[in-house]
């Protein structure tokens, strides 16, 4: 009978209020987040130069960059297209990705020169290294160059003698701001150089997505913001030439 069962023998029974669930409940978040680790530790391996193993280094020249959206420790990563120059083969062209200071980022401007990393087996994986300057400006050894007054100005003028003929030739359209990155570059300590991304929706062509610059105020930052829609002109032979139209 129950009364003469000793005491000891008798063991309590666990209660799991979530049916057996509880460890699932422990092991998955776990599981995430290990998965999340690992996925952001690979990408920034990825994006560092010294993921290139038994490099090449050479000079090479910024043609074009992009944002791509993605920031990690708040520093973005730009996209770039490079015109690579090897000293022992001939010269290649190539797109990647790489993470940017923020600090930094006035510098890494089309036409600047830059020295690069590159796989002599897979010219696909091309790291940069450094920033040389622009074309025909000296700079100091071993110095971490940023956009100075003089090599801004060219830059600057060059692109806006571009803009103001898509401006004054060009057609107009409304176009969706997918991306906004500031330059680091102030303008008479009233506005900044900014780069945008933008998804044009011309009225009689298809809509296509462009990249372009400009000097935007501090007080119109708001109206510059990605999501917003504003006013462009674009050249019709030519889609990668998009100004924003200050009118």
């Amino acid at each position: 009978m129950l009364h003469n069962l000793p005491l000891s023998s008798v063991q309590p029974q666990s209660f799991d209020p979530f049916g057996g669930m509880t460890a699932l409940f422990i092991i998955v978040p776990i599981a995430i987040a290990i998965v999340v680790i690992f996925f952001v530790m690979r990408m920034t391996r990825g994006l560092s130069a010294g993921s290139i193993k038994n490099g090449v280094t050479a000079q090479g020249t910024i043609l074009r960059t992009w944002d791509t959206g993605t920031t990690i420790n708040d520093n973005p990563v730009v996209g770039f297209a490079l015109n690579v120059t090897p000293t022992t083969e001939p010269a290649f062209q190539v797109e990647m990705k790489q993470i940017v200071s923020r600090i930094q980022i006035g510098a890494f401007l089309p036409g600047a020169q830059v020295q690069v990393m590159y796989d002599p087996n897979d010219h696909k994986k091309v790291k940069i290294q450094s920033v040389l300057g622009m074309p025909g400006m000296a700079s100091a050894p071993g110095a971490v160059p940023s956009a100075n007054a003089q090599q801004v100005e060219q830059m600057l003028l060059a692109k806006e003698q571009t803009y103001n003929a898509v401006r004054s030739m060009g057609e107009a359209a409304q176009a969706t701001i997918l991306t906004a990155t500031d330059m680091n570059i102030r303008i008479n300590e009233t506005g900044s150089i900014m780069q945008f991304r933008l998804e044009v929706h011309p009225t009689n062509k298809p809509v296509f997505q462009a990249e372009t610059q400009g000097a935007i105020s501090d007080g119109s930052r708001a109206k510059y913001l990605p999501g917003q829609s504003i006013w462009v002109k674009f050249n019709p032979n030519d889609l990668t030439q998009v100004a924003l139209d200050h009118s």
